[in-house]
Parts: structure tokens; sequence; C-alpha cells
């Protein structure tokens, strides 16, 4: 839906790679409604456990997003996703890819299930 300005910026900082994203949707949602994060360098999947969303002050691992209710992502913010590296990738440019599914939940189906709004995006990082 949003794919064309989900990805607002990439960079490689301190041993990481660092995007800030936008939401998927028109309206703010929990962060418990974030159901996919997947993050790519240059076609590789980086490790989901190595990697956190950050909005203001809340930090969590993308494998706790589940459990934020607690936390709401203003769909005027961009979030900060940051996905610690083994290693900084060589010297040029590079291809990061993003994957965002987010739960819309009061838009459920008559057999109760909530959608599911997922949108790909790709930024390029250079080193």
């Amino acid at each position: 839906m949003f794919a064309r300005h989900l990805v607002e910026s990439a960079r490689l900082e301190d041993g990481a790679l660092v995007l800030a994203v936008r939401l998927n949707w028109y309206r703010s949602v929990p962060l418990s409604c974030v159901e996919r994060l997947e993050v790519e360098l240059d076609g590789a999947a980086l490790p989901g456990e190595r990697t956190t969303l950050e909005l203001g002050d809340v930090r969590s691992v993308i494998g706790a997003l589940a459990a934020r209710d607690d936390a709401w992502w203003p769909v005027l913010y961009a979030a900060t996703v940051r996905v610690e590296l083994d290693a900084l990738p060589r010297s040029g440019t590079h291809t990061v890819g993003l994957v965002l599914g987010t739960r819309i939940p009061y838009l459920v189906s008559p057999s109760g299930e909530a959608a599911v709004i997922v949108d790909r995006a790709r930024a390029e990082v250079t080193r």
C-alpha cells in the first residue's frame, strides 16, 4: 500500500544497518500489530534476533513485539529499525530489502481473522 515511502533512509553506522521505516497503514497501531518485519542486505536475510525497532524511548527486539500492547506506532513517526551486523559489507552500494506486515485489528473477516497488510520496499545504502 505505502511501499514507495516505507523506507525513508538507510545507513551503516557503528557495526549496524539502520533504517528509518514508516508505518504501512494510515492510522496508528500498537507495536503488537507488527506481525512481520524482515530485513535483507544484498538478498541475504538478516537475523531477526539481532533486529530492534525503536520509537522514542521504546526499544524492542522484533521477536518481542507481539507482547507490546503498551506502546503504539504513531502514523506520523518513522521507527528506527536497527540490525547489528557481524561485519560491515564491502565498500560500495548495497541493496536493502524490507518486508513489513501490519495486522489491522479493526478490519476483521467474518471468520474472525484480522487483515494483515504486507508491504515490501527496497533502498540503497553506501559504504
